[in-house]
């Protein structure tokens, strides 16, 4: 009983050793990730010396030493894999060897053993999926592994059966315990780094929903500013900045003496971060040119909507290696969600272009065609028809005054209305008296807001296309009205109409032209998704073009 209280105490320095390791960031990350020179020696180097103390500690015994050696070999081939766990068997065999004793070849060869033994372990399962179960049976092997080299090959075998008798039961004990403890204490470390990781990404996550509402609006001071001051209050750190690609865009905390939003980048590393688009992380001393500039530790990642950097997010403590690999790993997630949400804003501002060159488009497809068969009937009616000719130069100034004037993505159905009835009245002279038209709009929706130029495109598809060919009886109609919150807005003919397969082709555009489907488009953007258009054609019978959009009014 007193050789199994000795070696609780000695494991007890295992256990210890366990638990800083536990709490080393570096450590554990060391730990969780391939092996590398860096983490063969730092491990090495540890679980070597545990091993060596181990033994000088060790209680003799029937002429051999029961020791808890064993337990830092198999820590080193759990915690750094077949490399570390062959180097630590090979010192701590060697050592034991040193000391002597009828015991010390049989005990080398164990822990040489045990070591790589250990390390085959780790390498096969893996940290993850290592257990408390796993590890207990791995101390079982290894005790069975040198008890039995010991009652073998020690000299004399009844030397070796007495301590065995005296030593099996207690060493075998301890090891298991003093093995699982270290694996529970290492895998309670991890847990509490995952769920820290899983905090960050959630707060990564819960950040990036609240700032997307500014940075669809492109990265400006104004908005860099929302975004640190967000960012500052809810991750504790000592300093946030954001950069654009030469000067600083928004400062808040430690150092805003110095770091002036609008003013030049000061840091190094920022630069770095841009130019070769990755995070770099400076821990041990200040970046910045500053003298006595308390940001000695930070971490600076590129914002990269495309494959160029616009930009940088920076976060900062003020003691030296105090960023964790959460916070870094924060900073990363928090870089990338800012990034996409710089993308979405360019995205919309290549739509909002997209859907400006479209109208420009329609506007060029109304004008020139209809302008030359306009001015050649002007011109037909000068001399034979002069009223004729006035009234539809007058038309003519009142349509193109509203086609190529300025405006914004929606007009009133007052001024829509206006432009197509000139160009109605302009079309009823190619017509004549084959036109009839019926006009219901409603004077309650005159100041009701509709897309700009999303009248006439229909209008005149119902006419050219629909009318023309028709040698009599051509009727077109048009109402405007409200109807449950919404404006109504339908074109209907009595011309040659069209097959189901071809309304398909028009609404899905297929037919080459920009009219119809530049409308459906842009209700489709203007009321995301709220607006609505419709298309019903009978061959023969004609065509009928509806559009519903929610009701807005302009209010002076």
């Amino acid at each position: 009983m007193a050789l199994l209280f000795d070696l609780l105490g000695d494991v007890c320095f295992s256990t210890v050793i366990a638990y800083l390791l536990g709490r080393n960031r570096k450590a554990m990350t060391m730990a969780m990730a391939p092996v590398t020179w860096k983490s063969w020696a730092v491990f090495t180097a540890v679980f070597s010396l545990l091993s060596i103390i181990s033994s000088y500690y060790g209680t003799r015994l029937e002429g051999a030493l029961a020791s808890t050696r064993i337990v830092g070999t198999l820590m080193g081939g759990i915690i750094g894999g077949p490399w570390v766990g062959a180097s630590v068997g090979l010192i701590g065999a060697l050592h034991r060897y040193s000391l002597g004793g009828f015991t010390a070849s049989s005990c080398a060869v164990a822990t040489f053993l045990v070591g790589i033994l250990a390390g085959i372990l780790r390498q096969k399962v893996g940290f993850h999926r290592l257990d408390w179960r796993m590890a207990a049976a791995m101390a079982l092997t290894a005790e069975l592994i040198q008890k039995g080299l010991t009652l073998a090959f020690a000299k004399p075998f009844e030397a070796a059966l007495a301590f065995e008798k005296a030593a099996a039961i207690p060493t075998t004990l301890v090891t298991i315990v003093g093995t699982t403890l270290f694996v529970m204490i290492l895998k309670d470390m991890q847990l509490q780094t995952e769920l820290s990781g899983a905090r960050f990404a959630h707060l990564a996550l819960s950040i990036a929903g609240q700032t997307l509402k500014w940075l669809r609006e492109g990265l400006s001071r104004a908005s860099a500013q929302r975004v640190v001051e967000l960012i500052y209050r809810l991750t504790k750190v000592d300093a946030v900045s954001i950069t654009n690609e030469n000067k600083i865009l928004a400062f808040i905390g430690v150092g805003s003496d110095h770091h002036l939003p609008g003013g030049d980048i000061l840091s190094p590393a920022t630069m770095e971060a841009m130019n070769e688009g990755r995070i770099v992380v400076f821990q041990d001393g200040a970046q910045c040119p500053e003298p006595g500039c308390p940001l000695v530790c930070g971490v600076v990642a590129p914002l990269m909507p495309r494959d160029k950097a616009v930009g940088t997010l920076k976060l900062y403590r003020t003691h030296k290696n105090s960023l964790s690999v959460a916070e870094i790993q924060l900073v990363q997630d928090l870089a990338q969600l800012l990034s996409r949400q710089l993308a979405i804003h360019e995205l919309d501002q290549q739509q909002l272009l997209a859907e400006r060159a479209e109208l420009k488009a329609l506007r060029a497809q109304i004008n020139p065609h209809f302008l030359f068969n306009t001015l050649s009937n002007i011109m037909s009616f000068c001399r034979t028809a002069p009223d004729t000719a006035r009234m539809l130069l007058e038309e003519l100034s009142e349509m193109l005054h509203f086609s190529f004037a300025k405006h914004e993505d929606k007009v009133t159905v007052e001024e829509e209305f206006s432009s197509v009835a000139s160009y109605i009245e302009i079309l009823k002279v190619r017509f004549g008296s084959r036109l009839s038209v019926e006009l219901e709009v409603d004077p309650k929706v005159n100041n009701c807001l509709l897309p700009t130029f999303s009248l006439q495109p229909i209008v005149e598809n119902a006419l050219l296309h629909g009318l023309f060919s028709k040698p009599a009886d051509c009727r077109l109609a048009i109402s405007i009205k409200e109807e449950k919150e919404r404006l109504v807005v339908s074109v209907s003919d009595n011309g040659i109409g069209m097959t189901e397969e071809e309304c398909k082709k028009l609404m899905e555009d297929k037919t080459g032209g920009i009219g119809l489907s530049n409308v459906r488009h842009r209700i489709d953007s203007l009321y995301s998704g709220r607006g609505t258009l419709e298309l019903h054609s009978q061959k023969g019978e004609g065509t009928e073009v509806i559009y519903k959009i929610p009701l807005e009014r302009k209010y002076d």
